[in-house]
């Protein structure tokens, strides 16, 4: 034995293979958000630095539900069809899609929404080849079949959505963070995941992360994303850490309504969620999945949601001042929700079903009933918001009038068209035909939808009335309640 073979430890031949299975895989580690500094975060991404402050007196609101690739595509066509949409604003003939405050989403529809909050109109150059016709499904399987990611993911600190999250960062989202997400002239976009721990909406913006003493800033749009869109079962949950104490965390709304002991309410469920944040010994990590799990339209557990209106959702105050509050006369809200109805095999052919059968089923049933309760629950709370804010002004002054649209494939006419997108897959690859075929489809329905046609009556209307005064239309003052 030489003198240097004496001097190496017994263990030699496993730390050289540990280093040979470290190279060979990358020694892949996980995107970790980072702690707030102690002067606080210089760009905070929240309605104060994000929310267009033009003085106008509309205010609308995107949500794109989730559904994979039919999802994505379908809240594309959304985005088409107010692109190509005119309306009067300030004066001047002005494209709706520029007009949009909110865009708010999960799962499936956070694809498109991130692409619009980072790139803008880019989106309808390169979308469709970089994302809506491209098999994602199948290169994601591609990329966790290989033996360097298989190795990747084996160990406890990396899984499979951590991969796929680095994936969309190199191919798809251009390593861009939460600093570069609705720069001046986009809407602000809200990206919404579901937080195991609380069975919470998670939402990606400062409010939130405050709570878990972090910078959203520096955070990679991709992993919201993934987070977003983490099905549980086919993806391991997206982890954040829950950071030692700031001042921050401590918000009075939250106080105060626990020290209410109402129950029942919202605002207190929200608040004895986010009070569990204070103790990181007790939970040092949040492990969040997809946000269909707790709201799958992505609207009422983000815009309406007392963390992103710091507990004041009657006034909405994160999103507005009080005197931006008093200009907003005309609201649209559009739900596009690409849940579908598919019968199952064992019911058409009258057999019983199995174990998975029934567990498919079951979740379907409770996806369904939750996505209307929440369409319900969502137009209430804005009708409630209008009537909050109408009652605060003076006599005679104008009044906020809400226009809530919901598109589904429910509202296809024809049964056999009906039934073929109801068979469109929740996947990540359709075909390109499918994928034309729901985009037309989106642009259809919101044409169709009374409430879209009012609220572009009530801008058409009031532009009338400033060109000529004295002017009368036919149109019937739409009223709040009516919707």
């Amino acid at each position: 034995m030489t003198p240097a073979s004496r001097r190496l430890p017994r263990s030699w031949p496993c730390l050289l293979l540990g280093l040979a299975l470290c190279a060979l895989a990358g020694c892949a580690t996980r995107t970790w958000n980072t702690r707030i500094k102690p002067a606080g975060v210089e760009d905070r991404y929240e309605f104060k630095t994000r929310f267009p402050h033009a003085p106008r007196d509309t205010f609308v609101v995107l949500a794109f539900s989730g559904g994979g690739t039919r999802a994505a595509a379908f809240s594309y066509g959304v985005l088409e069809k107010l692109r190509d949409t005119e309306v009067p604003s300030g004066g001047q003939p002005t494209r709706l899609l520029d007009l949009v405050d909110v865009v708010t989403s999960v799962s499936g529809g956070s694809y498109t929404a991130a692409y619009y909050g980072l790139f803008g109109d880019r989106i309808f150059g390169d979308f469709r080849t970089r994302f809506l016709y491209r098999d994602w499904q199948g290169e994601l399987l591609g990329l966790l079949g290989r033996p360097d990611h298989l190795l990747s993911i084996a160990g406890r600190h990396y899984n499979r959505s951590d991969l796929v999250a680095a994936y969309l960062d190199r191919t798809l989202l251009e390593g861009k963070t939460f600093a570069d997400m609705s720069p001046a002239g986009l809407p602000m976009v809200i990206l919404n995941a579901s937080d195991l721990n609380n069975a919470t909406t998670f939402s990606f913006i400062q409010q939130q992360f405050d709570f878990l003493c972090s910078d959203l800033s520096t955070y990679p749009v991709a992993n919201a994303v993934m987070a977003s869109a983490a099905v549980p079962g086919l993806f391991a949950p997206i982890a954040l850490r829950n950071y030692p104490d700031c001042p921050q965390r401590h918000q009075p709304w939250v106080a105060q309504s626990l020290a209410h002991d109402d129950l029942l309410s919202r605002r207190h469920a929200v608040a004895l969620a986010l009070s569990r944040y204070d103790d990181p010994e007790r939970m040092p990590v949040l492990r969040l999945v997809d946000g269909g799990i707790t709201d799958n339209l992505g609207v009422r557990g983000s815009m309406m949601s007392p963390v992103a209106q710091y507990g004041n959702v009657p006034d909405m105050a994160g999103a507005f001042t009080p005197e931006q509050l008093r200009r907003v006369r005309h609201v649209l809200v559009i739900v596009a929700n690409a849940q579908v109805y598919a019968p199952y095999p064992w019911s058409e052919r009258g057999r019983a079903p199995g174990t998975i059968d029934i567990l498919r089923a079951s979740f379907d049933a409770s996806l369904g009933i939750l996505n209307n309760e929440t369409a319900a629950l969502a137009k209430n709370g804005f009708l409630m918001w209008a009537r909050h804010v109408n009652a605060l002004r003076p006599a005679g002054d104008p009044t906020v009038d809400v226009n809530f649209a919901v598109l589904t494939f429910g509202q296809i006419k024809d049964g056999a068209e009906r039934q073929r997108f109801n068979a469109m897959p929740t996947a990540f690859h359709l075909r390109r035909d499918q994928v034309d075929a729901l985009r037309a489809l989106a642009g259809r329905l919101l044409t169709q939808a009374p409430e879209f046609q009012s609220f572009l009556r009530e801008l058409r209307d009031e532009q009338s009335a400033l060109v000529d005064p004295h002017a009368t239309t036919a149109a019937e003052p739409a009223g709040v309640g009516r919707r």
